[in-house]
């Protein structure tokens, strides 16, 4: 977690708005004109606002770069900025002043500290294990669980759920989809920090994958092995885990391909014609040439027609080249039939390697 977070985003409490002449009765008119309620007693100030009454409160502003967000956007169009409502819950977890001296923030809250990646999960309310108590509100929902000290460790003045027992708690709270992604960028960023936190050249797969093992021995199975249930099917994840995902799409459809029992597709293969570089593919099955592209729409939105064209080239010499490309959509990859469907549809010879699916 960035530490500065806490200096950013215009997080105030209601003694610093009183401290400059803010009645309680006025922050509570203001809460959805320019203050969000982030907690109780804690706020985030989007707006210099224009009402005589509020004059002080725009006198704490010091993000402005927080209030212009607010300026240019539509309240739907922040609804759906997946980033903004994590941030807000991010900012939420961080603020809490509520916690209990053995609270140990968990699950989905705890992986938004650890900024791991999550698609459709409920963020709120709060998540936190305690060893006794079992408790909940609309703000905080604590579950009466003991974490072992090997599992946890401090954010700030928080104490959270490691990022390796985040990921496994995710396969229970949000699913084995949800916990596989997080564990795939734990296990990314474990390697990378064995490789002295260089980038790493992902072209030599023969030492990400000792990277990779050797990081999932020390690091991860130890976290399964104390788990108090559900060990047994977070050993099968974490035996499919790859720190070749660059992405959560990525994730998400290595997962899938594990599901349908296809265990031997490469990640991040790079392709040469005449001497020099044509691209790089997320998957390859290299018994049946068999390419995925994992494809967004945004990313041709942004980058415009020249890369389009790249692609479409790129595309081309593949397909002169003996592969055969599938590309999915995000939308696919989140629909596991849809996705089965797609690949074997447009490259039936896959069927023939099916063997030992992912058994959830």
């Amino acid at each position: 977690m960035n530490a500065r977070i806490e200096l950013r985003y215009n997080v105030v409490t209601n003694r610093d708005l009183k401290a400059v002449g803010v009645s309680s009765t006025e922050i509570s008119r203001a809460v959805n004109c320019c203050l969000i309620r982030l907690c109780a007693g804690v706020y985030s100030i989007a707006a210099a606002c224009g009402r005589p009454q509020h004059k002080r409160i725009g006198s704490l502003i010091t993000d402005t770069e927080w209030t212009d967000y607010f300026r240019t956007t539509s309240g739907d169009e922040r609804a759906r900025d997946r980033q903004f409502t994590s941030l807000l819950a991010r900012l939420q977890a961080i603020h809490y002043r509520s916690y209990r001296s053995a609270d140990v923030v968990a699950g989905a809250s705890a992986a938004l500290l650890h900024d791991l990646p999550m698609f459709d999960l409920a963020l709120r309310p709060l998540t936190v294990m305690h060893p006794t108590a079992s408790t909940r509100s609309t703000a905080i929902r604590r579950l009466r669980r003991a974490v072992p000290a090997e599992d946890r460790e401090a954010i700030g003045r928080l104490t959270v759920t490691s990022a390796v027992r985040t990921g496994l708690d995710l396969i229970e709270f949000g699913g084995p989809v949800s916990g596989f992604a997080a564990l795939e960028t734990v296990l990314r960023r474990s390697v990378t920090a064995a490789n002295g936190g260089r980038a790493l050249a992902f072209s030599d797969s023969r030492k990400v994958r000792e990277l990779g093992s050797t990081a999932v021995e020390a690091e991860v199975m130890p976290a399964v092995r104390r788990l108090t249930r559900g060990s047994a099917r977070a050993q099968r994840i974490v035996e499919r885990i790859s720190p070749m995902s660059e992405s959560y799409a990525e994730s998400r459809c290595s997962f899938n391909l594990h599901t349908l029992g296809l265990h031997d597709f490469v990640q991040q293969w790079n392709v040469a014609a005449d001497g020099e570089l044509l691209t790089r593919l997320d998957f390859l099955h290299r018994a049946t040439m068999t390419a995925l592209a994992v494809d967004g729409s945004g990313k041709y939105e942004d980058a415009g027609r020249g890369r389009l064209r790249h692609e479409s080239y790129q595309h081309n010499m593949l397909l002169k080249m003996g592969y055969t490309v599938v590309h999915f959509t995000f939308h696919d990859i989140l629909n596991p039939q849809v996705f089965g469907l797609k690949l074997f549809e447009q490259a039936p010879r896959l069927l023939e390697f099916r063997i030992d699916p992912l058994v959830l």
